[in-house]
C-alpha cells in the first residue's frame, strides 16, 4: 500500500476514527466521574544482610548469597502463611475496637464491617477484661507503629489472634476462611498480596509498599507487616540454628563414646597378647630371624658345593674299568693290524693283475683305519688315567674322603638350624595376626579421634553461627510506616486518554486489516491477476451522489473506453463480415449484463451503427429503493444507494426501439444454436437482414448451461463481473471452459467499482478540493513542482 493511498483510507474513515475514539473518551469520563480515592503508605526495615555485623571477622561479602539471602526474606514477606497472620491480626484489631477509630479504621469502613461479621465471630473474641491465661507474647519493637487499640489488653489480643487462627484452619467453610480466600477490600488474601516487597539498590534495606482507600487500614496493614515478617524472620534463622547445635551435641556425644569404646577394646588386646611395645619386639624378632636365614642360606651353599665336589670325585674314580676295556681294545686292534699288514704283504708278492691290486687296496684301507682307532684309543686311555688338570686318578681318592666327611659335618649343622627356624615360625605366626589386628584397632582409634575432632569443630562453628544468625535476624524498621493525609493522584487522566488511543488504535488496525484481507476483485489490476485475461474496461458504481460528483460524465467517459477497447478487439475480424458478435456472459446472477449490454447498444448507435440486443429475459430488475441511511452521512461515507434515475440506468425499452431489443427463450433452439440466427428463428421476420453490431447476453452460466458453438462463433465474448464479489473456485472452473472455447477473444469489463479505483483509469476526478489540501497531496505523491508547466 503506497502512502497517498494509506491517506486516502484514513480519510475515508476519518469520521469513524474521530467520533468513536471520542465517544469512548465521554463514557470512560462518565464512568469515572466519581474515582475512589486510594492511599499509600510505605516502611523500610533494615536487614543488615549485606554490611552488618558478624562473629565471623573473616567472612567476605558473596553477592549470590547475599542475594539469595534478600531473596529468601522476601518470599518470607510475599507468603501466604504470612499474609494469612497479618489478615487475622488485622481482622482482630478492627473486631476489637468498641468504637472507630481513625488512627485504625475510617468510620464509614468499621460500619460497614461490623454489618458484614457474623455474630458467631464475636464468641471467638476475648475481652480485655477476661480472665483467660495467656502464653507468652511476642515483643515488639518500641520503633514499630502500635498496631493494638489502646482499649484493648496485648493478651486478649493475642488470644483473639489465636482463636481466630484456629478458626480459620478448621476447614474451608467458615467465615474467616471465606473472608480471606474471596475478594475482601482489606482481609483477602488476594488484597494483601498488593503489598510490594523490593529490596532498595544494592543496600540493606527492604521497601514495603502498599494501597488501599482507607489511610488507616493502609498504615496498619504495613505496621502489622513489619511485625509479622520480623518475629517470623528471626524464629526461622534461630530455629534452624539450633536444630543444627542439638545435632552436633548429639553426634559429639556418640563419637566420644565410641572412642572409649575402642581404647578398652586396644587395652584388652595387648593384656591378652603379652603385648608391652609391639613395634620394638617384632623388630628385634625380625632381626634375629634375618641374620638365622643369611647363616642358614651360607650353610646351605656350603653343603652343595661340599656334594657336587664328592660326586665328581666319584665320577673319576668310576674311570679305571673304562680304562681296562679300552686297553683290551688296543691290544685287538695291533693284533688285527698285523695279520692286515701280513696278508698285504703276501698278496703284493704273489699277484700283479687288476683284481690283485683291487683287493690289496680294500685291505690297504681297513689297515688305515684301524691305524686311527688305534690313535684315538691311546690318546682317550690317557685322558682316563689323569684328570683335566692332569693329576693322576691314584691321587683323587684320599680328596673324595674329605669332601664327604665336611659334607656330613655341614648337614648336622643345619639340622640344628631347622630346629631353631621352627622356633621362629611359631613366634612368627603369634606376631603377623597380633600386627593385623593392632594395625585395624589403631585405625578404628584414629578414625573415631578424626571424626570427634570434626564434629567438635562443627560443633562450635554452629554455635558461632548462631551468635551470628541472632545478629542478623535482628530487623529493624528504621522508616515506619506514616499514616497518609494526601490520596494518590488519580489516573483517570491518563485511562481516558489511554481509552481514546487504545479505540483509535483499534478501529484503524481493523480497517487496515479488512483492506488487507479484501480478497474482491475490487479494480482491474486484481481482476486481472485473479481471472487471466486481458480487461476491456471498468464501469464505477452508480449511487447517489446529490451533486457533489458529475458522476454522468465519469460513466461516459468510462463508456468511451469500452468502445475504444472493444473497436480494438474486434480488429482482427475481416471489415467484410458483418455482423460483428458480442456475446455478454456472467458467471452469476445480477453482475449488471443488461445495464452493460444496454449502454454499448445506446453508444454504437450514437456512433451510426445498427445494433441488435438479444436478452434471454424482458423482465428488467426492479428498482429497490432503500431509506436513507442517516449513520453514513453522519460518520462522512458515500451515500450507499442506488440513483436509478442516473442515465447509465435506463431500462433497454426506454433507450432502444423494439426491433433493437429482443429476447429470446431459453430452449432446444437456445442450446442447439451456432449462431444469432439460430435464436431469432422464433422472433419473427420483423427483424433486419443485416445489423453491424449483435449483443447476445446469456444468462448466468452457474445456473444455466450455455451454447458452446454459440460462443465459438461470437467475434468477442465480454465476461462480466462485479467488484465487490470474491472470485472463487467454481467461477474459475467455468472461466476456465469457456478459455478452452473462445482462447483470445475472451476479455472481461469489472462492474460497480468504487470511485477511488476509477481515478487508475480516468486519472485525477474532479472534486472541489482547497490550495492546502492540493499542496498536501502533491507533497505526499513528492510532486512538489506539479504546477510548472512545459
Amino acid at each position: 500500500m503506497k502512502l497517498i493511498e494509506f491517506i486516502k483510507l484514513i480519510l475515508k474513515h476519518k469520521v469513524l476514527l474521530f467520533v468513536a475514539p471520542v465517544l469512548a473518551g465521554l463514557l470512560a469520563v462518565v464512568l469515572t466521574h466519581n474515582p475512589k480515592h486510594t492511599y499509600s503508605s510505605k516502611t523500610k526495615l533494615y536487614t543488615g544482610l549485606a554490611s552488618g555485623s558478624s562473629i565471623d571477622m573473616d567472612k567476605s561479602f558473596n553477592y549470590f548469597a547475599t542475594n539469595i539471602a534478600f531473596d529468601n526474606l522476601i518470599n518470607i514477606i510475599n507468603s501466604r502463611e504470612t499474609q494469612e497472620e497479618v489478615a487475622i491480626r488485622l481482622l482482630s484489631q478492627h473486631l476489637l475496637l468498641e468504637k472507630p477509630n481513625s488512627k485504625f479504621i475510617a468510620k464509614e469502613t468499621w460500619e460497614e464491617i461490623k454489618q458484614d461479621i457474623p455474630n458467631e465471630i464475636y464468641d471467638y473474641l476475648v475481652k480485655s477484661d477476661s480472665s483467660v491465661t495467656i502464653g507468652k507474647t511476642f515483643s515488639w519493637d518500641e520503633k514499630i507503629v502500635n498496631t493494638i487499640p489502646e482499649s484493648v489488653d496485648s493478651s486478649a489480643y493475642e488470644e483473639t489472634v489465636a482463636n481466630l487462627m484456629r478458626l480459620m484452619k478448621q476447614d474451608n467453610t467458615n467465615f474467616v476462611y471465606a473472608l480471606l480466600n474471596f475478594e475482601h477490600p482489606y482481609y483477602s488474601l488476594e488484597a494483601l498480596s498488593k503489598v510490594k516487597a523490593v529490596r532498595i539498590s544494592t543496600s540493606d534495606l527492604i521497601e514495603l509498599s502498599y494501597e488501599t482507600d482507607d489511610p488507616g487500614v493502609c498504615q496498619q496493614t504495613l505496621a502489622i507487616f513489619n511485625q509479622v515478617c520480623i518475629k517470623k524472620y528471626k524464629n526461622l534463622k534461630e530455629n534452624g540454628s539450633d536444630a543444627v547445635i542439638k545435632y552436633f551435641e548429639a553426634q559429639l556425644n556418640q563419637s566420644e563414646n565410641k572412642l572409649k569404646n575402642i581404647e578398652a577394646l586396644l587395652l584388652q588386646f595387648n593384656q591378652e597378647n603379652s603385648i608391652i611395645n609391639y613395634y620394638e619386639q617384632s623388630k628385634a624378632v625380625a632381626n634375629v630371624k634375618e641374620e638365622m636365614d643369611v647363616e642358614y642360606s651360607k650353610k646351605r651353599a656350603e653343603l652343595a658345593g661340599y656334594e657336587a665336589s664328592a660326586k665328581k670325585l666319584e665320577q673319576k674314580l668310576e674311570i679305571q674299568e673304562l680304562v681296562q676295556d679300552k686297553s683290551n681294545t688296543i691290544l685287538d686292534n695291533k693284533k688285527r693290524l698285523g695279520q692286515l699288514n701280513y696278508e698285504i704283504a703276501m698278496r703284493e708278492a704273489k699277484s700283479s693283475d687288476s683284481s690283485s691290486n683291487k683287493e690289496i687296496k680294500r685291505l690297504k684301507e681297513q689297515a688305515n683305519t684301524l691305524q686311527d682307532e688305534i690313535k684315538s684309543s691311546v690318546s682317550k686311555l690317557y685322558s682316563y688315567q689323569n684328570s683335566v688338570e692332569g693329576v693322576p686318578t691314584l691321587k683323587i681318592l684320599p680328596e673324595w674322603v674329605d669332601k664327604v666327611v665336611e659334607a656330613e659335618n655341614i648337614k648336622a649343622k643345619l639340622e640344628v638350624m631347622d630346629q631353631r627356624n621352627a622356633a621362629f615360625q611359631k613366634q612368627y605366626a603369634k606376631y603377623a595376626p597380633a600386627g593385623a589386628n593392632l594395625k585395624k584397632i589403631e585405625r578404628q582409634i584414629n578414625v573415631a579421634e578424626q571424626e570427634y575432632l570434626e564434629i567438635l569443630h562443627g560443633l562450635n562453628l554452629a554455635k558461632l553461627k548462631f551468635q551470628d544468625t541472632q545478629l542478623s535476624s535482628n530487623l529493624k524498621a528504621v522508616d515506619p510506616p506514616y499514616f497518609p493525609l494526601k490520596p494518590m493522584p488519580s489516573k483517570r487522566k491518563i485511562v481516558i486518554i489511554a481509552i481514546v488511543f487504545l479505540i483509535f488504535v483499534l478501529l484503524l488496525a481493523s480497517i487496515l486489516v479488512m483492506e488487507f484481507f479484501d480478497n474482491t476483485l475490487k479494480n482491474i489490476k486484481i481482476s486481472e491477476e485473479k481471472l487471466k485475461i486481458s480487461a476491456l474496461g471498468m464501469l464505477a458504481k452508480v449511487f447517489v451522489t446529490n451533486g457533489q460528483m458529475d458522476l454522468i460524465g465519469i460513466q461516459n467517459r468510462l463508456m468511451d473506453l469500452i468502445i475504444q477497447n472493444l473497436n480494438h478487439a474486434l480488429k482482427s475480424t475481416p471489415e467484410i463480415k458483418k455482423p460483428k458478435v458480442i456475446t455478454i456472459l456472467s458467471t452469476q446472477k445480477d453482475e449488471g449484463k443488461t445495464v452493460i449490454a444496454t449502454n454499448i447498444a445506446k453508444k454504437l448507435k450514437n456512433a451510426g451503427k445498427s445494433v441488435l440486443v438479444l436478452n434471454h429475459s424482458n423482465v428488467f430488475k426492479e428498482e429497490i429503493i432503500s431509506k436513507k441511511n442517516p449513520l453514513v452521512n453522519v460518520l462522512g461515507y458515500q451515500d450507499p444507494r442506488i440513483d436509478y434515475e442516473h442515465p447509465f440506468l435506463e431500462s433497454p425499452s426506454d433507450s432502444l426501439l423494439d426491433s433493437e431489443y429482443k429476447t429470446y427463450k431459453i430452449d432446444t433452439n437456445f442450446y442447439n444454436a451456432k449462431n444469432y440466427k439460430d435464436l431469432t428463428i422464433q422472433l419473427g421476420n420483423d427483424l433486419q437482414l443485416e445489423y453491424d453490431y449483435v449483443i447476445i447476453e446469456l444468462p448466468n452460466i452457474l445456473d444455466t448451461n450455455y451454447p458452446s458453438d454459440l460462443l465459438v462463433a461470437a467475434d468477442l465474448v465480454v465476461l462480466v463481473c462485479r467488484s465487490n464479489r470474491l472470485w472463487v473456485k467454481a467461477d474459475e472452473n467455468l472461466l476456465q471452459n469457456i478459455k478452452e472455447l473462445v482462447a483470445n477473444k475472451l476479455q472481461f469489463v469489472v462492474n460497480g467499482v468504487a470511485l477511488d479505483e476509477v481515478e487508475a483509469v480516468l486519472g485525477e476526478l474532479p472534486k472541489k478540493r482547497s490550495n492546502l489540501r492540493k499542496r498536501i497531496k502533491n507533497m505526499l505523491r513528492f510532486q512538489v513542482h506539479s504546477k510548472n508547466h512545459i
